[in-house]
C-alpha cells in the first residue's frame, strides 16, 4: 500500500488525478472522482474565492461519498437563534 500526501493543487491535477484517469475507478467512485475533478478545477480557476463560487463547490461536493448535505456554507448567521428581548 501506498500513501501519498498532497499540499498543492498543482499535485492534484499533475500527479494524482492522471493516475485515476489512466486507471478508471468503478462505479460510484468512478462518480465521486469525476465532481472531485469538477471542484478542483473551479478552484485552479479560483471560482472558490467568490461566494457564488464556493456555494457552486459546496452544491458539487454535497453529492459525493455518502451525500450527506454539506455544513460547509452553513454560518453562525444562520444558526444563530434570535435574542430574546424582555
Amino acid at each position: 500500500m501506498w500513501r501519498f500526501g498532497v499540499r498543492r493543487l498543482g499535485d492534484l491535477v499533475d500527479h494524482v488525478m492522471p493516475v485515476f484517469e489512466e486507471h478508471p475507478l468503478k462505479m460510484a467512485k468512478e462518480v465521486n472522482f469525476l465532481a472531485f475533478c469538477q471542484i478542483v478545477a473551479m478552484m485552479r480557476d479560483r471560482v472558490h474565492l467568490s461566494m457564488g463560487g464556493l456555494e457552486r463547490i459546496a452544491t458539487i461536493s454535497s453529492t459525493m461519498n455518502r451525500r450527506k448535505p454539506s455544513r460547509l456554507m452553513e454560518s453562525s448567521e444562520a444558526i444563530r437563534q434570535p435574542s430574546q428581548h424582555r
